[in-house]
């Protein structure tokens, strides 16, 4: 299964493609995080925090890691402090 299949509507996917026009928010992107080289991968949390930021193939794993990292903490502090 790939992890658009799995975390469609838990995770937003944003594919840029370099050679094809870009909309303004795409070229914002490509700005802020774009390195030169090309696969390159950036995994931005709910604010917008960066949790992952390289380039290079990565391993679906490792995304997969991040996402559920993500959502673990996401979950912690929703709740709010733990109560003693």
């Amino acid at each position: 299964m790939s992890l658009y299949e799995k975390y469609k509507g838990r995770v937003q996917f944003v594919i840029i493609d370099l050679d094809k026009n870009r909309s303004a928010e795409q070229q914002q992107l490509v700005k802020k995080y774009y390195k030169g080289y090309i696969p390159h991968v950036v995994v931005l949390d709910a604010d917008g925090k960066v949790l992952y930021n390289d380039d290079g193939e990565v391993d679906s794993r490792v995304i997969e890691g991040i996402f559920e990292k993500s959502f673990a903490q996401s979950r912690q502090s929703s709740r709010g402090p733990a109560s003693e």
